[in-house]
Order: structure tokens, then C-alpha cells, then sequence
């Protein structure tokens, strides 16, 4: 009798066991997935805002964002369209965002021959400086090259029934990266 029941609870202990592990792997890849698809609407929300001055390109060949500020509401409007936001900014029903979006950073970097003109919407308000090319770096530690947009969104995920944590996520985009 002492030998059932030593394996009934190692039975139970083993399904329990398999049980915290399959809802271990299936959170990670919910949390991977959510990953992907936050990246692959950064970089969406970032290609959209490029407003590229035509003009400026047909004569010097120089890619630069025309409107930052231009720029920003229109990745605002992307960022909404592209992760399915509703007016208060948060996600539907059955999304993955649990609780309302915020954008902390948005970047413009302008690279004019030497000078990389930095343009950024955060918490901060507006700011606007110049650096020298091959010293200025994204807030992810990338190296600004060529002209590119950055930006950096928090939101609510849900974790587990009921449990909420806050993520980040940010994405540089080269915005005249050329296929190798």
C-alpha cells in the first residue's frame, strides 16, 4: 500500500511538473512572438513617418527628413493603424497590449554630409542638436550612419491571467540602407 501511494504522488508531482513547464514554454513564446510583432510594427510606424524632401534629394542627393514634427504625427497615426489601437491607445479585446500605449522616444536623425541633425519627441518635450557623423548612436547603441528614425514605445502586456507587466520596445530604422 506505502508503494501506491509513493507512486501516485510521484505521478502527480511529474504532471504538475509538466504542467508549469507547458505553461512556462507557452507564455516564452507568446512573449517572443509579441516581440516580433511590436519590432516588425516599429519599423513600419518608423518607414511611414520618412517624409523625404524631394526637392532637397533631386538636387544633392541627400536623403533628409523634411518635417519632424510632420514626421511625428504621422508615425503617431501609423503607430495607431499598425498595432490596431483604439482612441485611448490601448489594444483590442484579445490583443497583446493589455493597457495603453506609450511613445517615450521618437528620433529623427538627419545626416547632411559631417553633421547629423538630431530631432527628438519624448517625456521631455522637444529637443533639437546637432553631433558629428560616426559619433552619434541611437538610444539602442547602433551607430547613426545614415538618416534614420528611432523610436521607443512602453505598454501593458499580460503575463499571466490577471498579472500585467510594462514592456519596452525600440527600433532603429536606416532609412537609405541600400541591400547588401
Amino acid at each position: 500500500q506505502e508503494s501506491g501511494q509513493v507512486n501516485w504522488v510521484v505521478g502527480l508531482f511529474l504532471t504538475l511538473f509538466l504542467a508549469v513547464l507547458l505553461v512556462t514554454t507557452i507564455q516564452s513564446e507568446r512573449f517572443r512572438a509579441a516581440a516580433l510583432y511590436m519590432e516588425d510594427a516599429l519599423a513600419s510606424s518608423n518607414l511611414a513617418s520618412a517624409l523625404v524632401n524631394l526637392e532637397e534629394y533631386g538636387i544633392s542627393h541627400r536623403i533628409l527628413i523634411e518635417d519632424p514634427s510632420e514626421a511625428y504625427k504621422r508615425y503617431q497615426r501609423a503607430l495607431k493603424e499598425n498595432l490596431n489601437l483604439n482612441a485611448e491607445w490601448c489594444g483590442a479585446e484579445e490583443s497583446v497590449i493589455s493597457g495603453p500605449v506609450t511613445v517615450d522616444n521618437y528620433t529623427v536623425y538627419n545626416v547632411d554630409g559631417e553633421k547629423v541633425w538630431v530631432y527628438r519627441v519624448g517625456a521631455d518635450g522637444k529637443r533639437i542638436w546637432e553631433e558629428r557623423l560616426g559619433t552619434a548612436t541611437a538610444p539602442n547603441g547602433i551607430r547613426i550612419e545614415n538618416t534614420s528614425v528611432y523610436s521607443e514605445i512602453s505598454f501593458d502586456m499580460e503575463a499571466f491571467p490577471g498579472v500585467s507587466v510594462r514592456a519596452r520596445k525600440g527600433k532603429l530604422v536606416d532609412v537609405t540602407a541600400k541591400e547588401k
